[in-house]
């Protein structure tokens, strides 16, 4: 019953957490732009923990499930999130604000198929993961020491830069 549970509450708790920490303007959430932003070690860690949430996701599933085959065109988004340069590449690629409108579509319409759950709860932890990632521009900029000395000063300025995604 548990399980059940936690299975189908997945998806209500990550809307949840982005609905409320999104551009949120606290000091948790500057300390964590600042340091996603300045740090390598952060965003690896942040794209293991994507990948650790859904491999307890799939883990979950297959106990679960009826058939194993229901994972299969999950499986395939989830194997290339075992890299970190791939992983950022496909956070990069949802960052445009149209990829995103058009992949939270497929997550929605996925949501309704009785086979596709598994893969609109992947697409969903993706866009979850590419909200929440800093976008290339704040990287470029905190690559100048002058910004980076400026944002070390004032934190809470990095939240005008850190969401400036690609339109193209």
């Amino acid at each position: 019953m548990i399980t059940n549970s936690i299975h189908i509450l997945l998806p209500v708790l990550v809307l949840l957490i982005s609905l409320f920490y999104y551009k949120a303007d606290g000091k948790r959430m500057t300390k964590f732009y600042v340091h996603m932003a300045c740090r390598h070690s952060w965003r690896k860690f942040y794209t293991l923990m994507l990948l650790l949430i859904l491999l307890l996701f799939h883990f979950n599933y297959v106990n679960i499930a009826q058939s194993v085959y229901d994972l299969a065109p999950s499986s395939v988004a989830f194997i290339f999130l075992f890299s970190h340069r791939l992983t950022e590449r496909i956070i990069y690629y949802l960052q445009s604000k149209r990829t995103l409108f058009v992949s939270a579509i497929i997550a929605i319409v996925c949501l309704f198929v009785p086979f596709f759950f598994s893969t609109a709860v992947t697409i969903e932890i993706l866009l979850f993961g590419a909200i929440f990632y800093p976008s290339r521009k704040v990287r470029e900029r905190i690559s100048y020491p002058d910004y980076h000395k400026e944002i070390m000063e004032q934190p809470r300025e990095i939240r005008h830069f850190y969401y400036e995604w690609n339109d193209c």
